[in-house]
């Protein structure tokens, strides 16, 4: 199987999950869980975009792609969720009544704290208002984030570092 079936195939698969967690969305009462679907629905149209972009710009086809319009340019860039986390944290240490600071109100950025890193999640889209279905900036959130983002770990490579969580 050559790269594009392959990821025309993962596509096909991504979409039956949105299919079937929108069905389970209906009939599922529990504010918790249905929230967690809702992040698992996130995540899959984040990969379906990642998948797009890929195809978009696969070598296999002859045609030069074009510039993307502004419009449509991701606001970050797109990792590969397959590649290792790489990026080198900063020497800020933060302790969590420091990180409690960063809540993102009062002209505050909003960080959060994911396996001892301390991220800016100040103007990133998942965490408008530094909230995030529910979850408030200024927090260590790394058994929330392994419950919901379990093998997703290309998530927190769209972040920026900031520090360490002492």
């Amino acid at each position: 199987m050559n790269q594009h079936d392959y990821l025309i195939w993962q596509a096909d698969i991504i979409f039956s999950e949105l299919n079937y967690l929108i069905r389970l969305l209906y009939v599922t009462e529990d504010y918790y869980q249905r929230n967690l679907m809702v992040n698992q629905l996130w995540n899959h149209i984040s990969q379906l975009q990642f998948i797009c972009h890929l195809l978009y710009y696969s070598p296999h086809y002859p045609v030069t792609p074009l510039q993307p319009s502004p419009q449509i340019q991701p606001s970050q860039p797109i990792p590969s969720p397959q590649s290792p986390i790489s990026q080198s944290v900063p020497q800020n240490v933060f302790t969590r009544d420091q990180l409690a600071r960063f809540t993102g109100r009062n002209g505050n950025p909003a960080y959060v704290a994911v396996n001892g890193v301390v991220y800016d999640v100040t103007n990133n889209a998942a965490w408008s208002a530094a909230t995030h279905f529910g979850l408030t900036a200024g927090k260590d959130l790394t058994q929330e984030f392994s419950s919901c983002h379990a093998g997703q770990q290309w998530i927190l490579r769209t972040l920026k570092p900031v520090g360490r969580l002492v």
